[in-house]
């Protein structure tokens, strides 16, 4: 027997050091890695080498899969460490570095991901770029080795054709950064297509949405299968529209049926809640276990509000209330904000936390009867559905038609299924958990306090005051905490932080979800600071963010560090583009009367300029949305009244959030209703429509009416 010593620990790289969870991960490969910085690119100038780029994120499986078989092995890591400067980035928290260097190997036919494996210059020009590379030849792509002496045996040898190569790349991407949205022409009539802010303008980027749709399992396309939730949320936009518009009712099909499939796929954990970032197949069945807060905080409100829409759909309140559930006992931090994703791999495996053999659900539950019911519903079966022989948990048949058909009512089956499905989470709690990234970031956490806001207005709309109360606690909790530690003096917002240090400037993303999150918890609480701070927020991406035109903004403020192209934001991916939720808040700012000066013809110019988002609205859903509160028939309705928590008010602002996931715009889509408050000595409400407004009424039936 032999003992562990001091001195059989792995000799740790440089990333030991760092902020980022996912670079720490790499800490003891046998790499010479370095953060991205001055010190790495003085080097590569120093000894004229080229840099290995390679970025990837925690929860990224194939990235393990490239560490594990490359970046871990003695050999590969010499060449590595001979040949180049090797440079290790989270793209979490450096998505400006990764947006740039995406774009090369999608340039070169590959796609983009991650990992992403870019050789660039000391000047930070790329060369040459691919993403997982195998550590021998497979499948068409070459070996990792050969890659590597073949590039610097190219830089080497032939540095001029390396030369010629950074040219045409930075020629490409030039290009591309000249390029927005052009308009384009109306399927049906060959008419060019309506300005963003026309009413016409959403329903037609919904029709070409359905398009895409698949009619059987939902979701966009075919496989692999992402949530898209940006795109998802201008299909229920459109669905709130005329109930009688054939847009209304595709868009509705469209949007139920995909969230339907979803929360039985496998893709939603049936036992803790929460969605995974993607599945691999068409049905949903199949994800890449890892768990991201963005999805998970984008999809929460779209099933909270199509719980309003949809009353029958009792499983839409139970996706939200678990989804809530899980980020609370298994993302949130002491302080009261979320962590960034959980890991697909757990012991060096995929999937294995969370999968299941119907002999094990035979020993977790200890009744025959019962365990056969549950393989039923979920799909356990011999030989499973997934590698290993294990099955992924799933609705097999809509619970209702599995009631039936066991000669049991709904509420009955639910009730043998949630004792059962409580012991089997207990059982899984005693696994070997996937591991989580802990850091958090600005832009994550404000897209949840946005939904927890939504979700907390779709609650008191369906009846249930305490949960509504709940969600509206947490938001809040998380909104003054980011606040707290995510701004530096003067208001500046920073993107991350780990271990309580808070670093790197923050992007535009940041900065726009955090005053979208403001703003919202303002219409939620009418508390007049939450308005305050939006506005501070508007005003730091007007002076820092904003295209010199007025037109447009970048990825990141004017004082951060130079790259090799300073990146506009233009299209979402999957979040929602800065420029998207920017414009939004600028026009809705605009509306409450508190937008920085300048608000309404940055974003106007805006739409403008990407007009042609009509004919792209999968890459320009954000856009569209925003457009919505720039269209004839947006409302803004400032509620007047002695103080922010009066009853009367409360209320009336209660039913008004209420009504607008209900409303039904004649002729048009669902039109946003936007809500303020303003002190006065009673309690009256002033609505404004195409920039025309009433007189303060004061009775509700006027109001509703008004409506």
């Amino acid at each position: 027997m032999t003992t562990s010593s001091a001195h059989d620990a792995p000799r740790k790289n440089r990333l030991a050091r760092s902020s980022s969870p996912y670079l720490r991960q790499h800490e003891t490969n046998p790499v010479d890695w370095y953060e991205w910085g001055p010190e790495a690119l003085e080097r590569a100038k120093r000894e004229d080498k080229p840099i290995l780029l390679s970025v990837g994120y925690s929860a990224c499986h194939w990235c393990h899969v490239m560490a594990h078989e490359s970046f871990e092995d003695p050999d590969t890591a010499a060449l590595m460490n001979e040949r180049f400067v090797n440079i290790k980035v989270d793209r979490e928290e450096r998505p400006d570095i990764d947006a740039i260097y995406q774009k090369v190997v999608q340039l070169m036919g590959e796609g983009g991901g991650w990992p992403l494996t870019v050789f660039v210059t000391p000047e930070q020009k790329p060369f040459y770029g691919g993403t997982y590379f195998p550590p021998h030849p497979s499948h068409g792509r070459p070996s990792f080795r050969h890659v590597l002496r073949s590039l610097s045996d190219l830089w080497r040898d032939k540095r001029g054709d390396v030369h010629a190569q950074t040219e045409a790349f930075m020629d490409a991407l030039r290009a591309i950064a000249s390029d927005v949205a052009a308009g384009g022409r109306d399927d049906l009539t060959g008419q060019p297509d309506p300005a963003l802010t026309d009413p016409a303008a959403p329903r037609l980027a919904a029709t070409r949405l359905v398009s895409r749709v698949d009619g059987v399992w939902g979701g966009f396309g075919r496989a692999p299968k992402f949530p898209n939730a940006t795109a998802l949320e201008l299909l229920a936009v459109v669905a709130r529209g005329d109930s009688e518009a054939r847009e209304t009712e595709e868009a509705a099909r469209a949007l139920r049926l995909t969230l339907d499939r979803m929360h039985a796929g496998g893709i939603y954990d049936h036992l803790r809640g929460g969605f995974a970032r993607y599945s691999v197949d068409r049905e949903w069945l199949v994800p890449h276990f890892e768990k991201m807060l963005y999805d998970n905080a984008l999809l929460l409100p779209l099933y909270a509000e199509a719980a309003v829409s949809w009353p029958d759909a009792a499983g839409y309140r139970k996706v939200v209330e678990e989804t809530i559930a899980y980020l609370v006992s298994d993302m949130q931090s002491a302080e009261g904000l979320f962590h960034a994703a959980q890991d697909a791999d757990s012991e060096g495996v995929e999937g294995k936390y969370y999968c299941w053999t119907p002999d094990e659900v035979r020993r977790v539950l200890g009744d025959e009867a019962t365990a056969e019911l549950v393989c039923t519903v979920h799909g356990v079966v011999e030989g499973g559905n997934f590698e290993h022989g294990w099955s992924i948990l799933h609705l097999a048949q809509p619970l209702e038609e599995r009631a039936e058909a066991l000669g049991m009512t709904q509420a009955e089956l639910e009730r043998v299924l949630q004792d059962a499905r409580s012991k089997l989470l207990e059982h899984r709690h005693a696994r070997v958990p996937p591991l989580r990234d802990d850091k958090v970031l600005t832009s994550w956490n404000a897209l949840l306090v946005s939904g927890l806001c939504r979700a907390s207005s779709a609650a008191r709309a369906w009846g249930d005051d305490e949960r509504a109360e709940a969600w509206r606690t947490l938001a809040l909790r998380a909104a003054r905490r980011l606040l707290e530690t995510h701004l530096r003096d003067g208001g500046v917002v920073m993107r991350a932080s780990f271990e309580g240090r808070v670093h790197t400037m923050g992007m535009l993303d940041d900065v726009a979800f955090l005053g979208r999150a403001c703003l919202d918890l303002h219409e939620l609480t009418l508390d007049r600071h939450w308005l305050d701070y939006a506005a501070q927020m508007a005003a730091q991406a007007l002076d820092r963010y904003a295209r010199e035109d007025g037109d447009g903004f970048f990825f990141t403020s004017d004082d951060a560090e130079p790259l090799i192209e300073r990146t506009e934001s233009t299209h979402d991916g999957p979040i929602p583009s800065g420029v998207g939720v920017i414009t939004e808040l600028l026009l809705r700012l605009d509306a409450s009367g508190w937008a920085p000066e300048g608000s309404r013809a940055t974003a106007l110019a805006v739409l403008e300029r990407f007009r042609g988002a009509v004919a792209q609205p999968f890459a320009y859903a954000s856009l569209l949305l925003a457009a919505t509160y720039a269209a004839p028939e947006a409302v803004h309705v400032t509620l007047r009244g002695p103080s922010a928590d009066d009853p009367a008010l409360v209320a009336l602002a209660d039913e008004l959030r209420s009504r607008r996931l209900r409303v039904r715009a004649a002729g048009g889509p669902g039109h946003p209703i936007s809500l303020s408050y303003e002190p006065a000595d009673s309690v009256s409400a002033v609505l404004c429509r195409a920039q025309v407004c009433s007189a303060p009424l004061t009775e509700s039936s006027d109001i509703f009416a008004a409506l």
